[in-house]
């Protein structure tokens, strides 16, 4: 798979397959971002794992986290949108007292279930990587629900290493860093 970063600079080629390419996205991309968001809420919720709820969501995010300075990111294959993400520069929220300015955090990662198993996932995930590496960071950061052990072994398998965990009264999450 090519990616390509941003402005349509090419970076690494992965097999010459398929162009995967990453734009910044707007508040104008706010259904299509909530659509993402919601359709991988439900195939959670079918999967029996409660991360995410898809009454959850909505355009009201989306212009939150871009008026906070959260850059929410769409992937294109081909002129169709298949994925999304965030990226952020500080979480104390979930990092708590581990929260620093050495960091960049991923949430909101989601890809068109179209999509799962292809490798764009991955591939993805490795772009926001080199995006926070090279915006100054030395760490990627993210976190997911403790009880969702695929999206956990995912995590694992693409490098990222277990940090603790952390709980509410409504959540256990599983801190992650790379």
């Amino acid at each position: 798979m090519k990616l390509k970063y941003l402005e349509a600079k090419p970076m690494k080629d992965i097999d010459n397959k398929l162009t995967l390419d990453v734009r910044l996205a707007s508040i104008d991309d706010g259904e299509t971002i909530v659509k993402l968001w919601q359709d991988s809420a439900r195939w959670l919720l079918s999967k029996g794992i409660n991360q995410w709820r898809p009454e959850y969501f909505n355009v009201s995010q989306v212009k939150d986290w871009i008026d906070h300075n959260a850059e929410i990111y769409l992937a294109s294959l081909n002129n169709e949108i298949v994925g999304t993400l965030l990226i952020c520069w500080s979480d104390p929220s979930v990092w708590g007292e581990l929260d620093d300015d050495d960091s960049g955090y991923i949430h909101r990662f989601a890809i068109s279930r179209n999509h799962v198993g292809s490798g764009i996932g991955e591939s993805f995930l490795k772009w926001a990587e080199n995006y926070i590496r090279l915006s100054g960071k030395s760490k990627v950061r993210l976190d997911c629900m403790a009880a969702n052990d695929k999206l956990n072994q995912y995590y694992q398998r693409n490098g990222y290493q277990y940090v603790k965990t952390t709980a509410d009264e409504t959540w256990r999450a599983n801190l992650y860093e790379k």
